[in-house]
């Protein structure tokens, strides 16, 4: 990976905004703080320093706080669609773009971004994009984005402080099941020792993430394995979670994250799907896959996508009509 022409973009802008999909998740949210605390703790102490911002176009989960603890701009209020219209985005030098290049994840600035004529660096490990970035640091084979910030990071010899390496670790770690997932690369355990030699606490951030839950989510997940269905001979599970279950249950949104992968543990499944119902009507799915179905593929037969393993798409349909497209379109593959 040559990392040398998004090292002269950071260090030559005055102005930099970071962003990153809607619904950021701990790859996301590392990834960015990373960065912004690399690229400021470079800075401090000189006499140019630069201006570096954040936008999530979505509420960051509580279980992620910890390592995003500066303030950031939020999407809606901070930063509105008309804004962007009437030109709020011109004065940044540069955007960087982390853990996605999909315009459909990117709304309400993915088409400026597109447009932009100069200064977009994309980072990003997933197989689908849409081109978008002028300087473009893409690694299909990264277990994260958090790789390439970190990469980018010791390539342009930056600092990295506890709060970075921090970032970094929750980044890798989320997006690889800490460490349980194929894309778990002997690279993705070498950064993780180095982040540990650094001085992070691997257990304290584990705690943070995935043993800070409240009640509510206990509750909705307790909901969502009743409506457990073993399906192709005990080789696909559907689950599901309607809008009831989460006003019953009091969990927000954020709380659903990871529910996609409790199926799993059942020895028999291959693939499971996790069918949302969105505010909208629509539904959103989250694949995953254990072997032989590349969940991508399905995805991208419904305008979303992801990895091979892991992916995500939203169908602008009810959930009973959403889930007889995914059950059909999974049976196929598992045939």
């Amino acid at each position: 990976m040559n990392y040398s022409n998004a090292v002269t973009a950071v260090e030559s802008a005055r102005k930099i905004l970071i962003t990153t999909h809607i619904r950021p998740d701990g790859d996301a949210i590392g990834s960015a703080v990373a960065l912004r605390r690399a690229i400021c703790t470079k800075a401090s102490g000189r006499e140019r320093n630069p201006s570096v911002e954040i936008l999530f176009l979505g509420e960051v989960p509580q279980v992620y706080q910890f390592i995003a603890t500066e303030p950031v701009l939020l999407w809606g209020r901070e930063v509105t669609e008309e804004q962007v219209q009437a030109g709020r985005l011109e004065e940044y030098d540069l955007i960087i773009v982390v853990d996605t290049s999909a315009i459909r994840q990117l709304p309400g600035i993915g088409e400026y971004l597109q447009k932009r004529q100069k200064g977009v660096l994309v980072i990003d490990h997933h197989l689908s994009g849409d081109g978008i970035g002028h300087i473009r640091l893409i690694d299909t084979g990264a277990c994260a984005a958090g790789e390439l910030v970190y990469g980018l990071i010791r390539q342009a010899g930056w600092p990295l402080d506890k709060t970075a390496a921090a970032a970094v670790m929750t980044a890798i770690g989320t997006d690889t099941g800490w460490f349980r997932f194929e894309n778990a690369s002997a690279k993705a355990f070498r950064i993780a020792t180095e982040l540990i030699e650094a001085g992070i606490a691997a257990d304290d951030i584990y705690q943070q993430i995935y043993l800070s839950d409240p009640p509510e989510r206990l509750r909705l997940l307790g909901m969502v394995l009743e409506t457990l269905e073993i399906l192709c001979g005990g080789r696909l599970s559907l689950i599901h979670i309607t809008r009831d279950m989460l006003n019953r249950s009091g969990a927000k949104r954020s709380h659903i994250e990871n529910i996609v992968n409790v199926p799993q543990q059942i020895g028999s499944v291959i693939a499971v799907a996790l069918l949302v119902e969105e505010e909208d009507g629509g539904t959103r799915c989250s694949l995953r896959s254990k072997s032989l179905v590349d969940v991508n593929a399905v995805a991208r037969q419904f305008g979303g996508g992801g990895h091979a393993r892991a992916a995500g798409l939203t169908i602008p349909e009810g959930l009973p009509a959403a889930k007889a497209k995914i059950l059909a379109a999974l049976s196929r593959e598992l045939e």
